[in-house]
């Protein structure tokens, strides 16, 4: 009998034990729930917040890139303009070349024709010598058709209003009925070549 009480007496133990864990994992549940919730909550707090350093970042390496575009297409562009100038330049410097290239010969042929043109002008009363002066004329004016055809322009100075630009004022003379730096006469010839002045006209103003 005895026997018997003490087995139903180890079963009700069993039972109340079984009871009370039950209870004490009830318990744990909710917080043990609770702590899985916090924890995927953080998680995706820390998810949000790299997703939007990411995006800081992405918006901050885009406009980085935009300011490096922009400022090679300006560098382009100025480098384009450089070039543009640069062909121009070389282009004038190459015309100017060709338009002026024999102006150095002009140059230095305008006085011995200058020359040549005033022997061939002397008054003489020897026939020989009119003879020797009508071909030194001859040769005379074919130099100056020549040089005439590259571009030399003899200035015309006589009876203008003097111009510094052109002419040089050697003498001056007063004359009655004549206005003030009217040119008188020409001492040398002056000479434009083209749109240079390549000699200025020596002349007698009036004052």
């Amino acid at each position: 009998m005895d026997n018997k009480e003490e087995k139903l007496d180890e079963t009700k133990e069993k039972e109340v034990e079984d009871l009370k864990n039950e209870d004490v994992d009830a318990t744990d549940a909710p917080a043990q729930e609770a702590t899985s919730e916090d924890n995927t909550s953080k998680s995706k707090d820390t998810k949000k917040k790299t997703k939007k350093d990411e995006v800081a970042k992405l918006k901050e390496e885009i406009e980085k890139l935009k300011n490096d575009n922009l400022k090679l297409k300006e560098d382009y562009l100025r480098c384009l303009a450089d070039m543009e100038n640069t062909k121009r330049r070389l282009n004038e410097d190459t015309l100017k070349q060709k338009k002026y290239a024999s102006q150095g010969l002009v140059e230095s042929l305008v006085t011995p024709v200058d020359m040549l043109d005033k022997v061939s002008s002397m008054e003489t009363e020897s026939t020989e010598l009119q003879n020797f002066l009508v071909g030194f004329k001859m040769i005379s004016k074919q130099l100056i058709d020549i040089l005439e055809a590259d571009g030399l322009k003899e200035i015309d100075a006589k009876g203008k209003v003097f111009d510094a630009n052109f002419h040089h004022a050697i003498e001056k003379e007063h004359v009655d009925g004549v206005e003030p730096n009217i040119v008188l006469e020409v001492k040398q010839a002056g000479y434009m070549y083209k749109d240079r002045l390549l000699r200025p006209a020596m002349v007698k103003v009036s004052e």
